[in-house]
């Protein structure tokens, strides 16, 4: 009796075995092993076909008849209509192998990380199916970290600015060993502290990153933007290695810093018609263009035209404008209102109005500070005495005649 219970509970363990763990070696029937081969692409690509290679073995002595595979996928992994999850063998000679391939859809929205695929398979009895778990790894292979913005501001020649980089992870899955590195070789920047590259360990999915950089201008950058290459290097958690090439700009420009001023004038006092001179000067640091000076009205009548165009002036240089003017305002100041219109380097409009005082004077003091040339009154005082010589001459003949 006791051998029988150790015969029988042999048994009992050996039907419970699944099929492909049976050795041939030691028992002569049909014995199949499922094995995957591979898949392409790898990783699989969320909205795109991949293609899996299943390899189906007898490892057995004798056929195997009537076998069939059966592929079960779940999301988010479906089969086309066109496509048959059940592939059926008729005779699996013992020591032979077939392959068989599945074309398989990938959802769009798919998780990008390792996935499951479950086959199962039986041989003609149907008494017994053995399942196989195939793991299939998904991965967006398009760069899924994205630059959010890039704050600088403008920068003058020789200033410095903060550049501010913000990343995002907008992939499914954690992103580590993450480098940005800002190419400043053919641009007039340099690095403060000279660190062109720094890291960020790790984002996770749907989150944000910042790297901060100090920018330097060189004292002899032209005002204008600068392209500035980036490169943003990182891994998946399994090691995947990923590089993506970007720019950034950085403006070079400094605020305009126009000054005008009375150069000359021909009015000196009421009532008066002459020209007004006007000095523009270019004090800032970077170039202007389309530059218009206009002489609004105010207490006198313009005579000249009232807007004169002026074009580019380069920084620390200078023009002039002059109007003709006519006033009968009393008093000691004519305030003239003035209108510049002007673009910087960097095609950025300004505009600005000025009120410069004209000073007046009266007669007394036009006199007194010798604002006018003294006249010569020697042919007046000439004339007067020739009048009187005359006169008394006349006079003393007319006395005679009497």
């Amino acid at each position: 009796m006791e051998v029988q219970k150790i015969l029988c509970l042999a048994l009992i363990a050996l039907l419970t075995l699944p099929l492909g763990t049976v050795s041939a070696a030691d028992y002569n029937f049909p014995a199949i092993t499922v094995t995957p081969l591979r898949y392409e692409p790898l990783p699989a690509q969320p909205g795109s076909y991949m293609k899996l290679w299943i390899s189906v073995e007898n490892i057995g002595t004798e056929p195997a008849e009537d076998l069939l595979v059966v592929l079960e996928p779940q999301y988010p992994f479906f089969l086309d209509a066109s496509e048959n999850a059940t592939r059926h063998i008729r005779t699996l000679n013992g020591k032979e192998n077939t392959v068989i391939d599945y074309k398989i859809r990938v959802a769009a929205d798919a998780v990008q990380g390792e996935n499951e695929l479950k086959i199962k398979y039986s041989t003609k009895d149907r008494d017994e199916w053995v399942e196989k778990i195939v793991r299939i790894e998904i991965q967006t292979l398009d760069a899924n970290l994205d630059v959010v913005s890039v704050s600088s501001g403008s920068v003058a020649p020789g200033g410095t600015v903060p550049l501010e980089i913000k990343l995002k992870n907008e992939g499914d899955s954690p992103l580590r060993d993450i480098f940005v590195r800002i190419n400043l070789s053919d641009v007039p920047f340099y690095p403060i502290n000279s660190i062109s590259e720094k890291k960020i360990y790790l984002i996770n999915s749907g989150e944000e990153g910042i790297i901060n950089f100090d920018i330097m201008a060189s004292p002899a950058a032209t005002c204008q933007p600068y392209k500035v290459p980036m490169t943003l290097s990182y891994k998946t958690l399994g090691g995947t290695q990923y590089t993506k090439l970007s720019y950034l700009t950085i403006v070079v420009g400094s605020a305009p810093e126009i000054v005008v001023d009375i150069e000359s004038s021909e009015i000196m006092t009421s009532g008066k018609t002459g020209s007004v001179t006007f000095n523009i000067i270019n004090k800032g640091l970077t170039n202007i263009k389309f530059l218009t000076i206009t002489l609004k009205e105010g207490d006198y009548d313009i005579i000249s035209p009232p807007e004169i165009y002026i074009g580019n002036l380069d920084s620390d240089d200078f023009d002039t404008a002059e109007f003709k003017i006519y006033t009968n305002k009393q008093g000691t100041t004519l305030p003239l209102n003035i209108a510049i219109s002007y673009r910087d380097s960097n095609n950025g409009l300004h505009q600005e109005e000025k009120t410069l005082l004209l000073r007046l004077y009266t007669s007394e003091e036009l006199g007194k500070f010798q604002l006018v040339p003294a006249q010569n009154n020697t042919w007046l005082i000439v004339i007067i005495i020739a009048v009187v010589v005359i006169g008394y001459w006349i006079y003393r003949r007319r006395k005679k005649r009497k």
